[in-house]
């Protein structure tokens, strides 16, 4: 995950509606609270992650644009969404894997791709190659691989 700033004032608003909310807590034990109370905290509460909610969103805006960038400039077709991987220049932790294997949806045919180095994009192109051969277009959401042995076994999505 991408490391999200509060600013000071954020940081503020957002001690004082956990003050406001205690102090609610406190309050409902010796009488009726309006949701009225309830939901002006709330939206104190967002107004104090507005800013943070705003910086996460533009880091996986950043993320999706890098993984596209990739995708189109290397002519893959699959779609990248192992979201936890923040470059894919970067090396995978799956040291000693040789190749991709890759059952379609309907686990009717099973195809395999050799890994041609140690970076996250060479994965990303062994599991569109076996995406490709398996004839399934669906299922082009690259979602996470599962070591068995030297072989790295693609799970994709729709």
């Amino acid at each position: 995950m991408e490391t999200v700033t509060l600013r000071g004032e954020d940081f503020k608003t957002i001690h004082n509606t956990l003050c406001e909310l205690r102090s609610l807590v406190e309050r409902m034990t010796h009488s009726m609270i309006k949701i009225d109370d309830v939901q002006n905290i709330i939206n104190s509460f967002e107004a104090g992650l507005q800013d943070a909610y705003a910086q996460d969103n533009d880091a996986f805006q950043n993320k999706m644009d890098h993984y596209e960038e990739a995708r189109v400039h290397l002519g893959l077709r699959s779609t990248w969404s192992i979201f936890e991987v923040e470059l894919l220049q970067s090396q995978h932790p799956f040291t000693g894997a040789t190749e991709v294997a890759y059952s379609d949806h309907w686990g009717n045919k099973t195809v395999t791709a050799p890994i041609e180095g140690n970076l996250w994009v060479d994965l990303y192109r062994a599991a569109d190659r076996c995406i490709r051969a398996s004839g399934d277009d669906h299922h082009i959401f690259i979602e996470q691989f599962q070591p068995e042995g030297r072989t790295l076994v693609l799970q994709t999505g729709s």
